[in-house]
């Protein structure tokens, strides 16, 4: 019984890294849209004051 519990344990804990994992990918990936988004958004502000 200790085995299946301590296995348990350690199978939560591992889920529990992986949603933190995922969390902070997706955390990044906004950044990284953000920062795109920005790049783009500049380059059309740019454009429009040339013309």
């Amino acid at each position: 019984m200790k085995t299946a519990s301590k296995e348990l344990q350690k199978l939560r804990t591992m889920a529990e890294l992986s949603l933190n994992k995922t969390a902070e990918l997706q955390q990044v990936l906004a950044q990284i849209e953000a920062t795109l988004s920005r790049t783009e958004n500049q380059k059309v502000i740019q454009k429009v004051n040339k013309n």
